[in-house]
């Protein structure tokens, strides 16, 4: 059966070298065979002390019993060769020894998580936005300490503040050491021992944060920027988290977007597709492009313009404006308009040709896409 070293001098086990050797002198005075003679109950009890301080006394024999439950042939203990043997195996896996308690170390903060939706302007730009989220920081109360009095916090002193408690496992050839969370502190390593009544001993609060952004011309709905030290802190003085920002891109009212190209529709009337002319061009960077349209441009032609289109995201390259003319039919006409379109319907001219179909849309833009 295990033996509890600490209860039998009587120490937490968070004890430091000075309170054992006390508890050892008390009671090893107390039950010393010397003072007792004769009396076997005393002096199996001065066998047991004895044994616990020499344990306990030893920083590499306590760190054994702590993590294991015993100590490799101290005390009258048995020497077990196979435990021998996984001991030399967990210290391969651990860099040469198991670990030792320590004091805890800082825990960093989780990410946050936020969605900011870009105009096709802002995007062809770029652009720097002021965003509103909440994100947990160090309490004021205990400026982040989670103690009441705010004093730093200690390692637990069940797991020395490793977060993690050893146990042997099985026995003989199959034994094995397995490693869980500290039962006391849930695998953070620390102990609150007055906790903070503000933030309940996390050492968080949550506010809200504004945070400028600066988001680079390019950007695709989709993407994720990275912003570090902007996310939620960690406890008990942690380093915070990183503020993560997903680009979602907000409908346009007239450009449709193909990657890096934009495509722009427009309406023209008929004489202008038969006799050419000039439009009007709007860009998502506020310039205005004037557009030649040749004579006898068919409906659905579209004419490229080179480079005018959204800048690729971390390139110098851009992408196209794809103008796509129309013919606009009218629906109400007046008596000179009608009799103009009845001569021109007598005028062979106007009548289209047979030998071969028009390219579709479609088929348009993929001509134009197949020359980038």
């Amino acid at each position: 059966m295990k033996k509890d070293y600490y209860a039998i001098l009587g120490v937490s086990r968070d004890a430091d070298p000075e309170t054992i050797k006390r508890a050892y002198r008390r009671l090893a005075v107390q039950y010393h065979p010397d003072k007792n003679p004769g009396n076997r109950e005393a002096e199996e009890r001065f066998k047991e002390i004895s044994e616990a301080y020499e344990v306990l006394s030893d920083p590499e024999k306590r760190r054994q019993y702590d993590l294991f439950g015993n100590v490799q042939g101290s005390g009258g203990m048995a020497s077990d060769p196979f435990s021998q043997m996984m001991e030399e195996v967990f210290q391969s896996f651990f860099g040469g020894r198991a670990p030792r308690s320590r004091r805890p170390s800082a825990i960093p903060g989780e990410e946050v998580r936020i969605q900011v939706e870009l105009t096709l302007e802002e995007i062809a730009q770029g652009t720097t936005r002021t965003v509103r989220y909440t994100r947990k920081v160090p309490c004021a109360a205990c400026e982040g300490t989670g103690s009441r009095d705010r004093r730093p916090p200690q390692a637990c002193p069940t797991c020395g503040g490793n977060g993690q408690v050893a146990y042997r496992v099985g026995g003989g050839f199959f034994q094995q050491i397995v490693y869980q969370d500290c039962p006391d502190c849930g695998g953070t390593g620390v102990r609150i021992g007055n906790p903070c009544p503000a933030c309940r001993g996390s050492g968080l609060e949550t506010r809200t944060h504004t945070q400028d952004i600066e988001f680079p011309p390019g950007a695709v709905s989709g993407l994720t920027l990275s912003l570090r030290g902007a996310g939620h802190f960690g406890p008990w003085g942690g380093p915070p988290g990183d503020l993560l920002i997903e680009i979602s891109e907000a409908p346009h009212p007239y450009f449709l977007r193909d990657g890096e190209d934009l495509i722009y529709e427009v309406w023209v009337a008929y004489p202008d597709l038969v006799l050419g002319t000039t439009l009007e061009v709007p860009t998502p960077t506020g310039e205005v492009l004037s557009v030649r349209v040749p004579p006898g441009t068919p409906s659905g032609e579209i004419l490229r313009l080179e480079g005018k289109g959204l800048p690729r995201y971390a390139s110098r390259k851009r992408g196209h404006l794809l103008v796509q003319v129309h013919v606009w039919v009218p629906t109400q006409l007046s008596r000179e308009a009608k009799q103009l379109l009845q001569a021109m319907r007598k005028d062979p001219t106007f009548s289209p040709s047979q030998k071969r179909p028009e390219k579709g849309f479609f088929s348009r833009l993929r001509d134009l896409l197949s020359r980038k």
